[in-house]
């Protein structure tokens, strides 16, 4: 089947080849609604998409960026695509894509040919300095969010991850629990291993044991799978490595009769949309996502726009623990260590 042209957009909507391009181009103003329309409809019925080449060879200035995301199920990803979409300029068009963790590199290799002019990459990557070479040789612009490690190839957001886990270690610890658990995914990713340290170090700052920890899927059929093992670990309460991971747990604990905090206390990561609306409502430690989204614009923009741009940005922001009703005070004190 022949590849559809804006010559057949033209034809279809009965207008001439320069209204298509120029309405096409964000140049709408100087044509009457009714024009408008007819070239939309007419690109609407046909499925035509701009060629990008053809585009930067007239000098077209919108840029395409490719932002490359581990899944659209978990609501923290999806919040981010659509604060980055309702911020983005006019003259940037974004392309999100999913990839499973053995083939983020053929995601970033499909979104290269597709033409995109740069990257948003939000995913570990397996092998960065091969990655960097690979973008730098093809002139993609980059920047890495904080599943990544920071190897000073380019720019980074993230947030402070591991006082992430200390505010949730210092927050269980302040209301009195000694037992405590970390539910983590089989593979933890930089940021999440972070998470993880931050705990563990706060509890050694007491005195207290190690956290038992049970490994599960990162999803909320994780959490819930993982349910009999932590009623069977005796623990007084639960850190998990993502909201949704915890909103399994609750559901799996709950099934099995216990009330959440009575019985048990569980905080969380990311404060995705829904946890304030559950019941009880989600205690965890909050992620600037529109933060995140909006430094993540900035820098790929000002790297689109100025390829020669000198320094890596590396920019750290702040998380926050948002206390609601899945925790509870057993009204013990936990005197901290003097080491």
């Amino acid at each position: 089947m022949a590849k559809i042209s804006i010559k057949d957009v033209a034809k279809e909507a009965g207008v001439s080849l320069t209204t298509v391009s120029q309405i096409l181009n964000k140049k709408s103003d100087r044509f009457s609604e009714k024009t408008v329309n007819k070239v939309v409809e007419a690109k609407k019925r046909l499925g035509y998409f701009p060629n990008k080449n053809a585009q930067q060879l007239r000098g077209n200035n919108i840029k395409s960026v490719g932002v490359l995301l581990p899944n659209l199920t978990n609501p923290f990803f999806s919040t981010m695509m659509q604060t980055m979409d309702s911020y983005k300029s006019d003259n940037v068009d974004l392309f999100f894509l999913t990839a499973k963790e053995n083939e983020i590199e053929k995601g970033i290799i499909h979104l290269v040919e597709r033409g995109v002019d740069g990257l948003v990459i939000a995913q570990m990557i397996n092998n960065p300095s091969i990655l960097n070479n690979y973008l730098n040789e093809h002139n993609i612009p980059y920047i890495v969010l904080d599943q990544s490690d920071d190897y000073g190839f380019t720019d980074i957001v993230r947030t402070d991850e591991k006082r992430g886990g200390k505010l949730a270690a210092e927050h269980l610890i302040e209301y009195g629990h000694t037992k405590l658990l970390i539910a983590q995914p089989y593979m933890l990713t930089s940021n999440m291993q972070a998470r993880v340290d931050g705990f563990k170090q706060h509890c050694e700052n007491y005195n207290l044991a190690s956290p038992l920890v049970i490994e599960t899927d990162l999803s909320k059929e994780g959490g819930f799978s993982i349910v009999d093992q932590i009623i069977e670990s005796q623990v007084s309460a639960i850190f998990a490595m993502n909201d949704e991971m915890t909103i399994g747990i609750i559901r799996g604990l709950v099934n099995k009769g216990l009330n959440i905090p009575d019985d048990i206390s569980i905080i969380g990561f990311d404060d995705i949309d829904i946890a304030k609306y559950l019941n009880p409502s989600l205690t965890t430690v909050a992620q600037p996502i529109e933060k995140i989204s909006k430094a993540s614009l900035s820098l790929i923009t000002n790297k689109l726009q100025d390829s020669n741009e000198d320094g890596i940005h590396n920019i750290n922001l702040a998380n926050e623990l948002i206390i609601r009703e899945t925790t509870k005070k057993l009204n013990k004190y936990i005197k901290r260590s003097k080491k």
